[in-house]
Order: structure tokens, then sequence, then C-alpha cells
């Protein structure tokens, strides 16, 4: 199994939230609990940046679809992977 992370150019972000609730991650774990957190959400924005969330010891983290960086309309997220298992 493949896990990125996504790394998130600070200096062009305009934490408009779009990869927040495009994320299907986020969608799942929103339905399950009802809320986000940094203990299960992917990506948050906070202060008007966007930061993703990555805990190594985590089920949760990034599954690499790409959806966020489709709707990211300033293109300030990309792909890091982390490790294959």
């Amino acid at each position: 199994m493949q896990i990125y992370r996504l790394k998130i150019n600070k200096n062009i972000c305009i934490g408009c939230n779009d990869c927040v609730v495009s994320c299907p991650i986020n969608f799942q774990q929103l339905k399950e609990k009802g809320y986000l957190t940094q203990e299960n959400a992917v990506v948050l924005v906070k202060n008007g940046m966007a930061y993703d969330i990555y805990i190594e010891e985590r089920e949760v983290n990034c599954d690499g679809c790409g959806v966020c960086l489709r709707y990211c309309p300033v293109s300030a997220i990309e792909l890091q992977l982390i490790e294959k298992k």
C-alpha cells in the first residue's frame, strides 16, 4: 500500500478550503465522526492556510487519489510518496 503526504506551498495557498471539502477521506471521516480534527482529517485549513496532517502510526492518511490537487485553484498542493508496503 502506498502512503502519501501532501506538500502545500504556503507561499501560494489562499486558504480557500477546497482541498478540505474535496478530499474523499475527509468526507468519509466527516460522515463517520461528524467532525474533522487533526486526529481524523488528511488536510485542514487554519488561520487562512491549508496544512496536511500526517501521523505515521494512524490508519487514516492520504491515499494519493489527487482530488485535492484537481480542486486547488492555485495549484498549491503536491503529493509526496512516503512509503510503499
